[in-house]
């Protein structure tokens, strides 16, 4: 049986959950390993049998850890573990972002490398950075991997020179739909919020963020429209998010919005999801969860990585940048169409590119 290390943000976050239950789904013949929280053992839509929770977070593997980064080996307990795996897979989207933990990353990535050997990295976009030796150093890095496929052609750009880096579209384009079930209730608008204040960058305008919410629940109420506001990840504060633009609606439009919590259900939200009318996406796997259930979608663009996304699809349709946020209005959503079909069929099969060369190294 093959064994792979899984790395992926495992924080209860919709989006990269589905990254792990599609890579588990698509391989039921090799057994999965992640290192995460015992949360991850009670997710209704991960209860897959080729996936293994290591725990990270008792008090015997917490001193491991501490020795580790005394020594300056940061995750210890992988490097061990690394030793008699198959292969490394990094899944997920904004995975390399030059911050304060940008260091640390790239040491864990390196020794990943090393002692796992095929290492993987599947549905990533790069950036934002902000010094050159960031890129440098992973221009070395994606060297020596075994297969690098970006979700857009903007970091695509950048690397393409690099024999292992190649291109596609987000993974989650190609998620298989026909099982999922619609809901009896499905009259709403489906808004996806944010946080802005958890983003250094987006803070200043969640004043803003908040006061246009709150214009177009009271003025989709008073068109007599349904709203479901969405949390996709509790420990970015989603959910805060919700309680304040609900605490600023006037009582007499509570009736018309309701809310809805991801905590671990994946089958459930996307459900939730597929039911809805139309999609006001700020969160990026609600834009294009929201394409691929073929609904009308109006993007709220908070970082490069979703205008990229647009620009490659060739979106047509109303959407706005974060910083220009108050020109979204409930007006321009109605004008907005689901996402051309031949251009979905496309972004299907540029999902799919992300797996072909890792389906060829667990295949054989």
């Amino acid at each position: 049986m093959k064994k792979i290390l899984i790395k992926a943000y495992a924080q209860i976050n919709l989006g990269d959950d589905l990254f792990i239950k599609m890579l588990c789904e698509r391989y039921p013949d090799v057994d999965f390993y992640i290192f995460t929280t015992e949360r991850y053992t009670k997710l209704d839509g991960l209860k897959l049998n080729n996936l293994y929770i290591k725990y990270n977070d008792n008090y015997y593997k917490k001193i491991i850890m501490k020795i580790g980064n005394y020594l300056n080996i940061p995750n210890l307990l992988e490097d061990n573990f690394s030793k008699n795996i198959t292969g490394v897979v990094n899944i997920g989207g904004s995975i390399f972002i030059e911050n304060n933990f940008s260091q640390e990353d790239y040491l864990i990535r390196s020794r990943n490398l090393k002692f796992g050997k095929n290492y993987f990295i599947l549905g990533s976009n790069f950036g934002p950075y902000k010094s050159e030796k960031f890129k440098k150093d992973y221009e070395k890095f994606f060297e020596n991997c075994r297969d690098v496929c970006f979700r857009d052609s903007n970091s695509y750009e950048m690397f393409k020179s690099i024999s292992t880096v190649r291109q596609g579209q987000d993974i989650v384009f190609s998620l298989d739909t026909d099982d999922i079930i619609e809901n009896i209730e499905n009259d709403y608008n489906l808004i996806s919020v944010i946080l802005p204040s958890k983003r250094k960058e987006l803070k200043q305008m969640e004043s803003e963020y908040f006061a246009t919410m709150k214009r177009f629940l009271i003025e989709s109420a008073k068109n007599n429209e349904k709203t479901k506001l969405m949390s996709f990840c509790k420990d970015e504060g989603d959910e805060i998010a919700i309680s304040k633009i609900l605490s600023m609606i006037p009582n007499e439009y509570h009736k018309k919005i309701s809310v809805y919590y991801y905590r671990g259900n994946l089958n459930e939200a996307l459900s939730i999801i597929k039911s809805a009318k139309t999609i006001v996406a700020t969160r990026f796997h609600a834009m294009i969860l929201g394409f691929v259930f073929n609904k009308p979608v109006f993007p709220i663009c908070y970082s490069e990585k979703m205008i990229n996304v647009l620009k490659d699809l060739e979106f047509k349709e109303n959407f706005v940048s974060f910083n220009k946020i108050a020109k979204f209005s409930y007006e321009k959503l109605l004008e907005n169409k689901p996402l051309d079909e031949s251009m979905l069929f496309k972004a299907k099969k540029g999902g799919e590119k992300h797996f072909d060369i890792l389906d060829e190294f667990l295949n054989n």
